[in-house]
């Protein structure tokens, strides 16, 4: 039987022409947004090709496409911290390799052991994933280290040596510039490069042209992309070469990461020693803990090298006294990593509870085919090898078998003295000077009128000033900047950007920060608008509405941000409270469609409510224009969105900016509730290490639900905001019912049940009643279709309700049983029969007392049911929506008492 992916597939190859969402929903008779999604996924896997426009159109892939396997390969998908720790320093560095026309040249900083070299080889493996490079491009790595002693030999060896061209040259060498001509050439240790090999560089880099060491005339050209890795600074390096190299990533060193992270990086180390031996691992709890606490100087590397040490010295008293199995324990780790477990004391609010749901031993067995953080070959066996050879001649000469594992260990141990690696550099910590930001701008801006003759209102460096506080506060966070439409403001503004470029030096030296190309773009466009009391505008804006409820919320608010920033970018929208919300709705609707040639580039939405916040997704789907919402918008909010938009910023990039700006104000709020869930529901089971409690609690559980509907996930609990990162992966899969645990999960509406409460059957019963299975939408159909004669589909009808009454119960924060939920669905059914048929309503009595003291509930539902009303032509009545709200709240489920550690 097919999957429903599979039958996507299928449907696209058999319609040449090609087909949109839409078609493919209505041929299988599904929902719209789940073909949409399926649509995605197999565009990623490259199985279907889609044509650009709207709607989209899909078509399926020629067949003589080839897809190589890289699934052995070292890629940003392998790296621990991909989703958290690394996640910024990856996205900048997609975008290096992903900038037009053939990426960014990049630095990476990095303390050594935070893995730079392997960094910069999953740049090279991305770049040939996407097509940038191709699939046989160089990837040539140099440590300027290691000639670091002799200048010539350095140049020589990265841009070649022309014969005579010093003693010793008696012919031609070409060098690794030639080498990497189509790749990536990566120079680890950048900052060995003596000033006179940074002006060669950034000559090639300005160019792309160089000349071999000994060459008088000729030049030679190649297309290489440099990324070089330093555990310096930037200080130590010419300004001209800074600012050449328009990308700088700073990896986290391993103090800065979480311990989640480090339990999995110590874990990979393990695997990677147990698929090399073919055997099991078992490590006493104890050390397990040690490294996961003790102060890795070297960081990743340093423990690296430190479970090395331990996995050989295991392995030297399996085989010198015959054990079953490979055992590390406490008194094998390095006094070093032994002293981490001084740090449980102060640390065991977060591990006790990791130390008593373990046994003693944590086991790891091979056949683990994860990619870890090292470049050792994968059947690396030297130092196994060593001792087996040791062994077998030391038996030879009669020496007890007793006496093997002290006398080989001092040969281990020597052995490790030189395994340490080279993995990375110093993160670069900035300090800004907050209080200065004004008297900078005016100093800068004072400049800028004297090289461009013009004049500069306190408007226009105000602006100025909200955005280079912004930009250094983002710096200061190592996040990206990015400019949209960079090479045209270079191209349409060079005098601006000429002066950008100086500016940005002084910016620079006063604040001790690297200001990122694309910086100097945006500070381009602030020179070229708002010239004396006129602005010009470079580029096209994103449509700014502010909507609120209240008499003059967001006119005030919008008045404010305009006047501080003497614009008049941004339409106000007031929501007094006896305005219903489909009228608001109508109002916005009615804007967007007369303004549609204004608002291509799309529209931000700032609210002060989550009912609000749906229209969104609405006004998309309605007119085509893309849309991004912000609830619990604030004035600053408002002046960085207007001031965004006035500097041509796309949607995406404002959406995110303010995402990052704002995180401690619209926290949670951006996670798309209207995100379509998978059918399988699941229940997920935690404690501070993913087995011990976790594994009672799951031998409980299965006993009351069907493991065929409901699937019960596993997980680790060591830090609050890592687990709930990886439950918002696991609602792109799965729809989450409850979480139960040892400690207190509140997220996403989704019910909590302590670990006690699972044993408590009263309190169990909640919980299987909560994951019951409801109705399907077969079932619900079957007892329908003869009755329900005015409704065109009714299987359509009846997913979309159950949908709208999942999608409530979250707005609400709210559990209904699945028994209700039917009901519920049926009702809405019957109703919109009714309507259709031109029956009157219900009357509810008190109904004006009701919404007084309901008002947000009864908000929500009336916003929900929009999308209905208007594909259905009905309009639900004030009545009808109280009785509903009525039912939801007079319904819930009361959970079990929460408890508070």
């Amino acid at each position: 039987m097919y999957s429903r992916k599979e039958e996507i597939l299928q449907t696209i190859e058999l319609h040449h022409q090609g087909l949109t969402a839409a078609e493919v929903a209505e041929i299988l008779q599904i929902d719209r947004s789940n073909a949409s999604r399926y649509l995605s996924e197999l565009y990623k896997e490259e199985k279907i090709n889609k044509r650009a426009g709207r709607p989209v159109v899909y078509e399926a892939v020629s067949k003589e496409q080839v897809h190589a396997d890289t699934s052995t390969e070292i890629t940003f998908e392998t790296l621990v911290g991909e989703n958290a720790s690394l996640k910024v320093s990856i996205q900048q560095a997609k975008a290096a390799i992903l900038y037009p026309p053939r990426g960014l040249h990049t630095i990476i900083f990095g303390e050594t052991g935070t893995g730079k070299s392997m960094f910069a080889e999953c740049m090279y493996h991305f770049a040939v994933q996407s097509k940038v490079l191709k699939r046989d491009a160089p990837f040539i790595s140099f440590n300027c280290a290691d000639y670091a002693q002799n200048p010539q030999l350095l140049f020589g060896h990265i841009f070649g040596i022309r014969k005579g061209a010093y003693t010793g040259a008696t012919e031609d060498s070409p060098g690794l510039m030639a080498k990497a001509d189509g790749g990536i050439l990566f120079l680890d240790e950048i900052h060995r490069l003596p000033p006179e090999g940074q002006e060669m560089l950034f000559t090639f880099i300005d160019k792309g042209s160089y000349r071999p060491l000994g060459e008088s005339a000729a030049t030679y050209e190649a297309s290489v992309q440099i990324i070089g890795a330093t555990t310096e600074s930037s200080e130590n390096f010419l300004t001209t070469f800074n600012r050449r190299i328009p990308m700088s990533i700073t990896l986290p060193n391993l103090a800065s990461r979480s311990l989640d992270e480090r339990y999995e990086i110590i874990s990979l180390f393990i695997k990677q020693e147990a698929n090399r031996l073919g055997q099991r691992i078992e490590v006493e709890k104890d050390a397990i803990l040690a490294f996961m606490l003790y102060d890795a100087e070297a960081n990743i590397g340093q423990i690296k090298r430190d479970l090395k040490l331990v996995c050989a010295k295991a392995f030297l008293r399996y085989r010198t006294h015959g054990n079953d199995n490979l055992l590390i324990r406490r008194k094998d780790c390095p006094l070093q990593v032994q002293k981490g477990l001084l740090k449980v004391k102060e640390l065991s609010d977060r591990l006790d509870q990791f130390l008593e749901g373990k046994g003693e031993y944590l086991s790891f067995d091979p056949g683990e085919a994860d990619v870890v953080w090292s470049q050792d070959p994968e059947r690396n066996m030297q130092v196994y090898s060593d001792i087996e050879e040791k062994m077998a001649s030391l038996k030879q000469t009669g020496v007890e078998t007793i006496d093997l594992e002290e006398l080989i260990s001092q040969d281990v141990e020597a052995y490790f003295e030189n395994y340490v690696e080279e993995l990375t550099q110093t993160p670069v910590h900035k300090d800004l000077i907050r209080n200065n930001i004004w008297q900078l701008t005016n100093r800068l801006y004072d400049l800028a009128e004297k090289e461009l003759d013009r004049k500069y209102n306190k408007k226009a460096r105000f602006a100025f000033a909200l955005h280079l506080q912004s930009t250094l506060d983002r710096i200061a966070e190592g996040h990206l900047i990015v400019h949209p439409d960079l090479n045209n403001v270079r191209k349409q503004l060079k005098t601006e950007f000429q002066v950008a470029l100086d500016l940005s030096s002084l910016i620079e030296e006063e604040c001790d920060v690297e200001i990122p190309f694309d910086e100097i773009g945006f500070i381009s466009m602030f020179l070229s608008i708002q010239v004396e009391d006129t602005e010009t505008d470079p580029m096209n804006k994103v449509g700014v509405v502010v909507l609120m409820h209240g008499r003059a919320t967001a006119s005030s608010m919008l008045e404010t941000a305009q006047e501080l920033l003497g614009t008049k970018t941004g339409v106000a929208m007031n929501m007094t409270l006896d305005t219903e919300v489909k009228a608001m709705y109508d109002q916005l609707l009615s804007y967007v469609y007369d303004h549609r040639e204004e608002l291509e580039n799309g529209l931000m939405l700032l609210t002060d409510m989550g009912s609000l916040n749906s229209f969104a997704n609405l006004i998309y789907e309605e007119t085509g224009i893309r849309t991004k919402a912000i609830s619990m918008a604030s004035t600053m909010i408002v002046i960085e969105a207007l001031r965004m938009s006035d500097a041509g910023r796309s949607l995406e990039d404002m959406y995110q900016n303010i995402q990052i700006t704002f995180e401690s104000i619209v926290k949670g709020q951006f996670k798309d509730s209207n995100e379509t869930k998978a059918n399988k529901k699941a229940i997920v089971v935690t404690c501070f290490t993913g087995e011990g409690v976790a594994a009672k609690l799951y031998q409980h559980i299965s006993s009351i639900v069907d493991q065929s509907k409901v699937e019960i996930i596993q997980m680790q609990f060591i830090e609050q905001e890592t687990f709930k990162k990886h439950i918002d992966g696991l609602l792109e899969k799965y729809e989450i019912k409850a979480i139960a645990g040892t400690v207190e999960v509140d997220y996403q509406n989704i019910p909590f049940f302590p670990a006690y409460d699972i044993f408590d059957p009263e309190k169990l019963n909640v919980l299987k009643r909560i994951v019951s299975e409801e109705v399907s939408v077969e079932a619900i159909v079957d007892s329908l279709e003869e009755t329900l004669v005015n409704i065109k589909s009714l299987p359509v009808l009846i997913k979309e309700l159950q949908k709208l009454v999942h999608q409530v119960q979250t707005q609400l924060h709210l559990i209904v049983e699945p028994s209700v939920e039917t009901g519920l669905v049926i009702h809405l059914a019957f109703l919109i029969e009714s309507l259709l048929k031109g029956e009157g309503s219900r009357v509810f009595p008190n109904l004006s007392e009701f919404q007084k003291q309901h008002r947000l509930e009864t908000d929500q539902l009336r916003t929900s049911l929009m999308a209905i009303e208007k594909k259905y032509r009905v309009h639900i009545s004030d009545d009808e929506i109280a009785f509903l709200t009525q039912v939801f709240i007079e319904n819930k489920i009361e959970m079990p008492q929460r408890f508070t550690h």
